[in-house]
């Protein structure tokens, strides 16, 4: 890893590790989420002998019960909510108009209006720390917080719930 690199590439490389983070997260949730179905796309359910609350129904009778599982537990839904970095550089330089030393545009193309003329940079040194006896040592806080489920999983999860209920005949005791 280099030792020096310009501000704006080092937050834009802790950007994008919190960006790649919530990625992560989101990708986990929807294979944690397709683990409820089967191959086929079908939910997966349990079924439950409960006794039967049919009119006809004599004491000891049974129904079978079927219950999708994503409607019996819930999902774990998490976002990054925020995160905070610490952490010691060295400046070590200044670059663009003011010095004599042309910096080129860092801008994405087609990511809005070019600033005018060049761009200074500001040059740091990763390495403040291991002087000062921390080298890499980087306090890093990242708080997640709890989600409400999106609007297609919450239709998804009700529409579940609406077709759970008795399959099959009323068993009788043996």
């Amino acid at each position: 890893m280099a030792s020096q690199l310009s501000l704006n590439e080092l937050i834009e490389a802790l950007a994008g590790a919190v960006i790649e983070a919530q990625d992560r997260i989101e990708r986990h949730q929807i294979t944690n989420l397709a683990s409820y179905f089967d191959a086929d796309g079908r939910p997966r359910s349990l079924n439950i002998r409960l006794p039967s609350l049919h009119p006809q129904a004599e004491p000891g009778d049974e129904e079978t019960y079927r219950a999708p599982l994503l409607a019996l537990v819930s999902t774990n839904l998490l976002k990054i909510k925020d995160v905070e970095l610490t952490f010691d550089v060295d400046l070590v330089e200044v670059s663009g108009p003011e010095t004599g030393t042309p910096a080129a545009s860092t801008r994405a193309p087609g990511a809005g209006a070019a600033p005018p003329g060049p761009v200074r940079t500001v040059q740091v040194d990763l390495r403040a720390g291991f002087l000062r006896r921390r080298a890499g040592s980087v306090h890093v806080v990242l708080r997640v917080e709890g989600s409400e489920p999106a609007e297609g999983a919450a239709r998804l999860v009700n529409h579940l719930v609406q077709t759970q209920g008795v399959v099959g005949p009323i068993i009788k005791p043996v």
